[in-house]
């Protein structure tokens, strides 16, 4: 894992032929924490398609379950244990939010161990019906791999590029499992995985912890700005930004824990408040977490007059490290685990004239 720039807050790095310089930015890289998630596919049921538990500890969550509920419009409910902080404004999932409601649950278990995933969640629904989510698995010889999760794969209306890189994932082995999910007084039939894992017959349920989520490019109404000694790093906002003597931002790290997040810019990413009227600029960037690459791609800039018209598109997606061999095989077939982020692209617009007020939205590309 690089940490070779990373400084305390408001700290810079600099050489002795340093200009300080007043450097602007339409770029924001965050971590968000999560301690684990599963997500559990179900088949042949009338209302729903899957349930996604999260499990959060955490200043920014809080501490608790949320779970979501998936069902067959696309549409998702969530539901959220008191103590656990959601905020409707900042979920993009699927076609959107149905259900949306805090509940108790009892029990609330979410953990793992060397035996495999244990979950007993209990709760009440809008419906007034009780959910009850029970899978317990007592399995050999788990060994967990790194896996990006295509979290944005069916969202209509993104409003951030939402990476999860579960460190340790694996799935449900089907042999000394148990799997008790009822909605009310009707079960949900588990669905199955086509692809053994070491040799076992798996359910079409996965789970992760070690998880490393970030997020770009959230919604924001101003460019972050910083002055910073150039060449040299300064910290600003929680991100660590490596700056040329030119000005550019050549390097963007943001680090919580064991969770480092890195995006590199070639060339530089220029400064907005240098570019000069009727100028384009363009380049590449690359999206690094915990040293694997989930995507790429071009970034261009141009200004007229006070206005700056910014877009990244994302060209370029996941390169897997670390899979089993028959992952290897099936993610090669199955493209869309690796080339999800590519049917993204971010535009929006900087005005000079107003203190670098930024409107941009994120879209989804369609297909050629």
């Amino acid at each position: 894992m690089s940490r070779d720039f990373a400084e305390g807050e408001g700290s810079e790095t600099t050489s002795s032929r340093s200009i300080v310089r007043k450097i602007a930015i339409p770029i924001r890289i965050g971590i968000d924490p999560m301690v684990r998630l599963m997500v559990a596919d179900f088949k042949d049921d009338p209302e729903f398609t899957g349930l996604e538990p999260q499990l959060f500890d955490d200043q920014v969550n809080g501490k608790g379950i949320r779970l979501l509920r998936y069902r067959k419009d696309g549409m998702v409910d969530v539901y959220w244990q008191p103590g656990v902080m959601v905020e409707r404004s900042t979920i993009s999932i699927g076609a959107g939010i149905a259900d949306f409601m805090e509940t108790a649950m009892e029990p609330a278990r979410f953990v793992t161990t060397d035996r495999g995933i244990d979950v007993d969640i209990v709760f009440k629904d809008a419906q007034g019906r009780t959910n009850q989510i029970k899978i317990k698995e007592d399995s050999e010889g788990i060994r967990p791999f790194p896996f990006l999760a295509p979290v944005g794969l069916n969202v209509e209306r993104p409003l951030r590029l939402f990476m999860v890189e579960m460190l340790e994932f694996d799935f449900v082995r089907r042999k000394n499992t148990l799997v008790k999910v009822m909605i009310g007084d009707r079960p949900l039939k588990p669905a199955y995985f086509p692809i053994p894992r070491s040799l076992h017959r798996v359910f079409l349920m996965r789970y992760g912890s070690s998880l490393a989520i970030s997020t770009f490019n959230p919604p924001m109404d101003r460019a972050v700005m910083f002055d910073a000694a150039t060449p040299g790093s300064v910290m600003s906002e929680g991100m660590t930004m490596k700056v040329d003597d030119q000005g550019r931002t050549v390097k963007i790290q943001v680090i919580d824990g064991n969770v480092e997040v890195v995006f590199d810019f070639e060339p530089g990413f220029p400064n907005l408040t240098e570019l000069d009227d009727g100028t384009t600029k363009s380049g590449n960037w690359t999206y690094i977490i915990c040293g694997h690459e989930v995507a790429s791609g071009k970034y261009s800039l141009s200004r007229k007059e006070k206005k700056i018209q910014v877009e990244f598109d994302v060209t370029g997606g996941w390169k897997p490290t670390g899979l089993p061999f028959i992952f290897k095989f099936f993610t090669t077939f199955a493209t869309f685990f690796k080339k999800w982020p590519t049917t993204y692209r971010w535009r929006g617009v900087v005005d000079l004239n107003n203190d670098l007020k930024m409107s941009g939205t994120w879209e989804r590309k369609k297909s050629k």
